[in-house]
């Protein structure tokens, strides 16, 4: 036979990875500025420098969560209108110079501000990526896609507290250049992302036509047609009651998962008596769980959703994972060991990761053209759960809390924390992922 008939098709490239790998860098320096201002605030002497009071950062930590909820939506959006590659960029070098910025803060005011602005600045970050992941990846990959993503974002969580506990007391480095520090490299990303990425793979100078071909594989043609701009659905979510369903899930989750991103530093030194350096190495080990809950959680849900549909697969995962949070909560409620206490914590994290990948892949399966702001709204109620838990710790502390040498023992935040997962649990049971939110050809 001829030799043209014998020889093989051209393999695909694999430029998908390398976006991917951006945006989980990206994702990673997401966490890292959102969380080390935790580690940073739990020491008095910087408390007294700023003159913050408990309810000064309670505030600080709620101003964060609650312009980046109230954004989700509208930068979402306009990453779907706009191009996601440019929008992304944008927000990743902008929040990254608000961090900085954090360096020159002389009281409250100036980082509530910085706060509420970098909150604007990274909320359109996971819907955009959501979009990204769902252009690039065919949908049997999108949990696992998604769940890198989302990894990175938590590996940020593991190194914020050791990292930032070493420049600041072992290495002595002004809290302000730790500040500088941070936002420089977040900047460096950004550009990194910028020369990497492009909004779809037939896009990418580098991607070839056998790769186009096996992403693509498996959506409808309507899909996979690229449109310039596309109406936010609101209309649609207000009338799902499935929206409704995965928005109080999103809400609980995260009055049950703040504890971990606000409040846990704190509460190791407070009501463990743990030491800087233990206290912060104990908060990595609690992020490393996390980590790998996110990173198993994607493989799982696609694994649920291959034996169980759409309408079971995708929310199996998120249920029980809440419920099972709920429970190793009691276990921190009851031991006075620091040790015991971080393990449950990392246990409770774990859990929580693992059922996150199956709410971004229902975003990815009911959003159509609008994934980021399918994505956003969900993160948007998501996220005023995180605003409010700040307070709403404070409350419950008043109501159950007991002093110690150090401060308090924190054990209403915890009751707090559990009644969240457990409002998750029972909200997730009506997500369904069979039902598109806007049917293909009704999009405009």
């Amino acid at each position: 036979r001829p030799m043209s008939n014998l020889a093989a098709a051209p393999r695909p490239t694999r430029i998908r990875y390398r976006v991917l790998a951006a945006a989980t860098a990206a994702s990673f320096m997401l966490y890292l500025h959102r969380a080390f201002i935790a580690e940073i605030l739990k020491h008095q002497d910087i408390r007294r420098e700023l003159q913050l009071t408990d309810a000064d950062v309670a505030s600080t930590y709620s101003a964060f969560f609650l312009s980046y909820a109230l954004c989700q939506v509208p930068m979402g959006w306009v990453a779907d209108a706009f191009g996601r590659r440019r929008a992304f960029t944008l927000y990743v070098v902008t929040w990254s110079l608000f961090t900085a910025l954090g360096g020159f803060a002389t009281g409250f005011a100036m980082m509530f501000v910085l706060r509420l602005l970098l909150g604007i600045a990274q909320a359109g970050a996971y819907p955009t990526a959501g979009g990204l992941v769902g252009a690039w990846f065919p949908p049997s990959q999108r949990g696992s896609g998604s769940a890198v993503v989302g990894a990175g974002g938590r590996f940020g969580g593991v190194v914020f507290a050791p990292l930032t506990t070493l420049l600041l007391v072992h290495l002595g480095v002004p809290w302000q250049y730790v500040m500088f520090a941070y936002g420089g490299v977040g900047v460096l990303v950004g550009l990194w992302f910028w020369t990497t990425a492009r909004d779809t793979p037939r896009d990418h100078p580098q991607c070839n036509a056998a790769e186009v071909a096996r992403i693509e594989h498996g959506r409808t043609p309507q899909s996979s047609e690229p449109r310039p701009q596309v109406r936010p659905p609101i209309r649609e979510m207000l009338r799902s009651p499935v929206m409704w369903c995965m928005c109080v899930a999103q809400f609980g989750t995260n009055i049950g998962w703040a504890f971990v991103i606000t409040t846990l530093p704190t509460y190791l030194k407070e009501a463990k008596n743990a030491g800087d350096l233990e206290g912060g190495f104990m908060t990595g080990i609690i992020w490393v769980c996390g980590f790998f809950g996110t990173l198993l959680g994607g493989p799982l849900v696609d694994a649920t959703t291959r034996r169980f549909g759409l309408r079971w697969g995708r929310i199996l995962p998120t249920v029980v994972t809440r419920f099972l949070s709920a429970a190793v909560y009691l276990v921190a409620l009851e031991t006075s060991d620091p040790w015991t206490a971080t393990i449950a914590f990392a246990v409770v994290t774990f859990f929580c990761d693992l059922g996150i990948p199956g709410i971004w892949a229902f975003a990815q399966d009911v959003g159509g053209r609008s994934v980021g702001a399918v994505l956003g709204w969900g993160n948007m109620f998501g996220n005023l759960g995180a605003a409010a838990a700040a307070h709403v710790y404070l409350f419950a502390d008043r109501l159950w809390a007991q002093p110690t040498p150090h401060g308090n023992d924190h054990r209403g935040t915890v009751i707090a924390a559990m009644i969240g997962f457990i409002v998750s649990g029972i909200a997730a049971l009506g997500i369904n992922a069979a039902r598109p939110l806007v049917p293909e050809d009704r999009e405009t």
